[in-house]
């Protein structure tokens, strides 16, 4: 909320941190050793591009408008997980249980969405190719993941291409994408959770009803933006 009313860049800045320290305590998992670590490099990765964003803030007061832009622009493009400066993302979603996941994934990507809609350059040259090598990246290294997390992190990789470009028609349409993107996540996200399925070749082994596996199919389907399905709908749209 800090973030969305705040028309300073300053206090946009402070609501980025304060989230980033709320949700460490929620990737630390007891049952998980692994998750300790990627807490530190999730703090870290968070911690340097909260420092670039500020950069961009002073370089604003200093030096000209344009390259202040850009480099805020930086800053948010990796809180947001965007490609080219993605493979924080990766490592980090790879030891994280499914619900911490899912909001790394959804909750976590409204803030720099909202700071890029409001402070950055959204039909730069560097804003299209932000928005272009995340539709690549995400589209084609997901192809070589046999890891379902790892293939939902380039999912999303590939739809923060898609909420960007939706950006730049309106903040409307990118959170329409965003809102029906978070809804069509969950679905699969709660499957392989309760299926407990870490790996592609344990997708047939799946010893539950017929019924469940064809929603699992289905709600990725939708996941991958096939019409019928509802995750085809933003993509229409946009």
């Amino acid at each position: 909320f800090l973030v969305m009313s705040s028309p300073s860049l300053f206090i946009s800045w402070v609501g980025l941190e304060l989230n980033t320290l709320a949700f460490l305590p929620i990737l630390l998992s007891k049952k998980n050793k692994l998750t300790s670590e990627s807490s530190i490099k999730y703090f870290l990765t968070q911690t340097l591009a909260s420092v670039i964003v500020i950069v961009g803030g002073l370089i604003m007061l200093v030096l000209q408008m344009e390259l202040s832009m850009m480099v805020i622009l930086f800053g948010l493009a990796i809180k947001l997980g965007a490609a080219p400066f993605h493979s924080w993302l990766v490592t980090v979603a790879e030891s994280l249980a499914w619900v911490p996941l899912f909001i790394l994934l959804t909750v976590q990507k409204l803030n720099p969405l909202f700071m890029i809609w409001s402070f950055s350059q959204i039909n730069s040259n560097f804003f299209h190719l932000i928005v272009f090598s995340s539709l690549v990246v995400g589209s084609l290294v997901g192809l070589a993941q046999t890891s379902t997390r790892a293939l939902i992190t380039f999912s999303s990789i590939s739809h923060v291409g898609w909420f960007l470009t939706g950006m730049a028609f309106s903040l409307e349409t990118g959170l329409l994408y965003f809102l029906i993107y978070s809804v069509v996540l969950l679905a699969p996200v709660l499957l392989l959770e309760s299926t407990n399925v870490s790996h592609i070749n344990q997708l047939p082994l799946i010893q539950v009803k017929l019924q469940n596996q064809s929603i699992l199919f289905f709600s990725l389907l939708s996941l991958g933006g096939l019409p019928p399905f509802l995750g085809f709908l933003p993509k229409w749209v946009i």
